[in-house]
């Protein structure tokens, strides 16, 4: 079985430090933390480290891990940060085939602070990834491909997707896609015109905010589907510990509260036949047209946030491949995130598929609950 990855690659450097500060603020609904450093201060981080990460490149790894054929089509510079990347890829047996050299604008990095209890704040420099355009090369390869998965695209890069997408349907090949905020926010009726021929969409549940709030805001058709917030509204601000608490109370962003069954039903209306929201420490949510599945998440010690989204994305998708059904495809998501969480460096814990099996029998199958939707 043959995947192609799509999307960015980057060199990851993680500044470890304890020291700082967390603010939390409650924002007409939404909670929000603040990582907070004193205006002309000096900061002496604990230690750093450097790794390879993109979602296109931490994909890639996580499906030949899981035993499966994968290519990665992304852009790097000619310096040593993209030979970092290609020498990490080709470590890990991902065909590097597809790794576009971009001679006028170099690697993306991505500095990463990370605190003692896990948080993160990331400073993304783009490069290469935001000059990423498709090739006759990736549309032959799609010929005799099983699976298009597709991660956050960057400014320039965002607009192949319908092409791209277009041509993976036109070769019956299955797509999934993880789009960044920016595509979601900006490049918002692109990306709903391309869900007609995408499969599984997913999202965290601050993107799914986000698209949602974007497509008030771009498309007539939902103004009247969202609710405005200018009167009091139920957010899910205190309930974090009463799961499947996204359910039952109301996603809200800037001015607009949606309910996240109004959410499926609207999205999986634009054409995937699964969608997922991802919620972080609370669990994750996997919507057909029949039902809802959630999953809550595995409780570890935390050493970093990075790549976990890709970790359960690209197993979720993997599973589903390689014939698993959706509730054991989330369960399996679910294990391999929660083991990319304990280690720093988005690809440090992605897990081979019989490690995986051991860890998914460990796990009682009563946490998974469904619902219709």
């Amino acid at each position: 079985m043959k995947i192609i990855t799509v999307g960015g690659a980057t060199q990851d450097i993680f500044f470890s430090y304890e020291g700082a500060d967390i603010m939390t603020i409650d924002k007409k609904g939404a909670l929000q933390s603040f990582m907070l450093f004193e205006s002309g201060e000096k900061v002496e981080i604990d230690s750093i480290q450097y790794y390879t990460g993109g979602g296109a490149t931490n994909t890639a790894a996580s499906f030949k891990r899981l035993g499966l054929e994968a290519g990665c089509f992304c852009s790097i510079g000619n310096d040593a940060a993209g030979q970092a990347i290609t020498t990490a890829l080709t470590n890990e047996g991902v065909d590097i085939g597809l790794v576009t050299t971009n001679p006028h604008h170099s690697t993306g990095i991505s500095a990463i602070i990370n605190t003692i209890r896990g948080d993160r704040t990331i400073f993304a420099y783009r490069g290469a990834n935001a000059h990423l355009i498709p090739n006759p090369k990736l549309f032959d390869e799609l010929k005799t491909t099983q699976l298009l998965y597709i991660t956050s695209l960057s400014k320039q890069s965002a607009t192949m997707l319908p092409e791209l997408v277009l041509v993976a349907r036109k070769n019956k090949v299955s797509v999934a896609i993880n789009p960044g905020t920016s595509q979601l926010a900006h490049d918002t009726q692109n990306l709903k015109k391309s869900l007609t021929h995408i499969d599984t969409l997913i999202l965290n549940s601050s993107e799914a905010r986000t698209f949602m709030t974007a497509l008030v805001q771009t498309d007539e058709e939902y103004k009247s589907s969202l609710k405005s917030s200018t009167e009091k509204h139920p957010c899910s601000l205190n309930e974090p510990n009463r799961d499947p608490y996204l359910m039952q109370y109301p996603l809200c962003n800037k001015s607009y509260y949606f309910s996240m069954p109004k959410f499926f039903k609207e999205v999986l209306k634009m054409g995937p036949s699964i969608v997922v929201v991802t919620n972080g420490a609370n669990g994750v949510y996997v919507a057909t047209p029949s039902a809802v599945y959630f999953h809550p998440s595995i409780k570890v010690n935390v050493m970093s946030a990075v790549g976990a989204g890709d970790a359960f994305g690209s197993c979720f998708t993997a599973s589903l491949q390689l014939g698993y059904s959706i509730p054991d495809a989330l369960r399996n998501g679910v294990v391999n995130s929660a083991s990319v969480l304990e280690h720093i460096g988005a690809k440090e814990g992605l897990l081979t598929h019989e490690n995986l099996k051991a860890r998914v029998r460990a796990i009682p199958s009563t946490l998974l609950q469904s619902m219709p939707l």
